[in-house]
């Protein structure tokens, strides 16, 4: 079983250290008329449109292994469009990719919580632990990405000289909190972007990493049909229609899942605005592109270990001090940034670590809470979950587009605290219920359903 998780694990980090790292080059890449960042706007709506009916789908028809192989395929589309990046070729890449992106997660999300499910039943332990231990070791090994792919962009796109020539002016009127989206190229203060030469290297490069991923899942993870998929009946026999009401009456007739949704809005939320926001206002405008790599490294190094180790912490101190851990450092962050100008370098890289860090607790435990909390609605709770993440990520690089840099980043103060009261009810309800403990459920290891995973879906 700790083979699949590795598998998985790897086959996510090769496939998305090449698009993660492509896309957070698009606003740089491919600026004319805004088009890259468009691409990320259609990749996410579409991934909004296809939540409420592919996963269900798709998962059923194919089973869970086919599902992430043949998606992991769709990712390639885009990669090769930056070869040739017009309108033509980027948007209907972004669309199929979009398509994909909600199946391969729920896939990979139900594969997890399966195999975890079906291994503590025959250890007799609960479930929660080892559901935990594989979504930890899972994002240990995707959020590695990071490190990979920027070590290439560095290489690959590091300048013949240094170019940077940002004034002390310059930075305090155009960088940080009072940075906006330029509408035109800009001049002067900007630096050259990259040749044709650099671009088709990198984007060679990407592309035989997004091969490799959904290749080592064909050839080495084992069907979960080994560990109890063919037993699932949640969906068995319903309609492409039925499947379609199955994920919306989840969302409707499920108080938890309304409670958590504005939790996992915030995930997609603060992931677009470090990819769009941060980098752009905190590093390329005060000192370069060329430089964005050499962050990004250290943020997701410090997400990669803290997605490991931070399930061990929750073990040992609970739940809710590990998330209210994650919110106090999004909120000192962004509350120390939106009064600060980025003049010393050195502590960009303190934001970084901090920002990992919350990011590790994010993707790790909301994806585990999901497989906890939703047990035998896997399929429909997992869709949900990517559809308001990629609302998450679309409302971000919307407003990273439209807004002032600390406008945004007052509205994220506010969304944060609404999401931390919507999780922390779940807590409460779920202690009122049957006094489940804030970690594992307190009935000698059996693991605790909420009513409501039980409605009309």
């Amino acid at each position: 079983m700790w083979k699949n998780v590795v598998v998985i694990g790897l086959g996510f980090m090769f496939l998305f250290t090449a698009f993660q790292n492509m896309a957070a080059l698009q606003s740089s890449l491919n600026e004319s008329d805004g088009i890259g960042v468009y691409t990320l706007a259609v990749i996410y709506a579409t991934i909004i449109i296809s939540c409420f009916f592919l996963p269900t789908f798709i998962i059923k028809k194919l089973k869970a292994k086919k599902a992430l192989i043949l998606c992991q395929f769709m990712y390639t589309l885009y990669i090769v469009a930056q070869f040739y990046p017009k309108w033509g070729t980027l948007i209907p890449a972004s669309v199929i990719l979009g398509l994909g992106a909600a199946p391969m997660w729920s896939a990979k999300c139900t594969y997890l919580s399966q195999m975890g499910t079906y291994a503590a039943k025959l250890k007799g332990i609960d479930s929660e632990i080892l559901i935990n231990r594989f979504f930890g070791i899972f994002f240990m090994l995707f959020q590695t990405w990071g490190i990979w792919g920027n070590i290439v962009s560095v290489t690959v796109l590091a300048p013949k000289d240094d170019q940077t020539d940002r004034t002390q002016d310059y930075i305090d009127q155009t960088c940080g909190a009072e940075y906006v989206v330029p509408k035109e190229k800009e001049d002067g203060n900007s630096t050259d972007g990259p040749s044709l030469t650099q671009v088709y290297t990198l984007a060679g490069i990407y592309l035989f990493f997004a091969l490799v991923g959904p290749t080592l899942i064909l050839l080495f993870l084992d069907p979960l049909s080994n560990y109890g998929e063919d037993e699932r009946r949640e969906h068995e026999g319903k309609s492409g229609f039925q499947l379609l009401m199955a994920t919306f009456s989840h969302f409707i007739n499920n108080k938890y899942q309304m409670l958590i949704t504005p939790l996992t809005i915030w995930s997609g939320l603060e992931q677009g605005w470090f990819g769009a926001s941060f980098t752009a206002a905190y590093i390329k405008c005060p000192i370069g592109i060329q430089y964005i790599g050499y962050f990004v490294i250290v943020y997701a190094t410090t997400d990669a270990f803290c997605s490991i180790t931070f399930g061990y912490l929750l073990k040992k101190v609970g739940r809710v001090p590990v998330f209210t851990m994650a919110t106090a450092l999004n909120f000192v962050v962004i509350f120390v940034l939106m009064h600060w100008t980025p003049t010393t370098h050195s502590y960009l890289y303190l934001f970084a670590v901090m920002w990992g860090m919350s990011d590790a607790v994010w993707q790790t435990q909301i994806n585990a809470f999901y497989g906890v909390i939703f047990v035998g609605f896997e399929e429909p709770a997992f869709a949900n979950y990517r559809l308001w993440e990629s609302m998450g990520f679309l409302c971000a690089y919307l407003l990273s587009n439209n807004l002032k840099l600390k406008v945004f980043m007052w509205i994220m103060l506010g969304w944060l605290g609404s999401s931390y009261l919507g999780y922390a009810m779940i807590e409460v309800l779920e202690r009122k219920r049957v006094g489940r403990c804030s970690i594992y459920p307190c009935n000698g290891g059996k693991s605790d359903v909420a009513p409501e995973t039980t409605s009309k879906a």
